[in-house]
């Protein structure tokens, strides 16, 4: 397979941002997700937490319950790779929804983990959500690693819980 790019394109008529490629991402889509469980480190509790997080920010009243933080790293020895985004934010499910909880990391159960799993499947089985039982399993048995630990942020060794649809 040969990639030609017939475009003529030269330092003062290139418009095109990383902003905007991002902007145009086909697959930047929120209706599929993935639910992973993560160590984290809670800087304020001074303690290692397993945590539910995700990919991105679900379509649907599951949005509610998601909020974005910034991770302590694991680890003083914990290195960051090239592919590094000098971002360390992630999307993580809390207990109850982010307008009353306010900052997660000041109470214990504000986050939902392991288990939590079987009320977490309940509520998204009862609000529109379908666990994609088959890509799950697909993904699980392969031969790659979906989760483990990220090469453009801070993480610990993620597991995935499973890939859900929305709708």
């Amino acid at each position: 397979m040969t990639f030609q790019n017939n475009s003529t394109s030269n330092s003062s008529n290139d418009t095109t941002s990383s902003s905007t490629l991002m902007e145009d991402n086909p697959f930047d889509s929120n209706m599929s997700f993935v639910l992973y469980l993560e160590p984290i480190y809670n800087p304020v509790l001074q303690m290692y937490q397993n945590i539910i997080t995700l990919n991105c920010d679900p379509a649907g009243s599951l949005s509610h319950m998601v909020t974005h933080i910034n991770l302590s790293k694991l680890s003083r020895f914990q290195q960051s790779t090239p592919n590094f985004d000098g971002s360390n934010c992630i999307f993580v499910l809390l207990r109850h929804p982010v307008s009353k909880i306010g900052n997660p990391f000041k109470h214990n159960s504000a986050f939902m983990g392991s288990d939590d799993i079987p009320a977490v499947f309940s509520y998204l089985q009862t609000h529109g959500y379908t666990i994609d039982t088959s890509t799950t399993s697909m993904l699980q048995d392969g031969r790659v690693i979906v989760g483990g630990v990220s090469d453009k942020r801070f993480s610990g060794n993620r597991r995935m819980i499973a890939m859900v649809r929305f709708g």
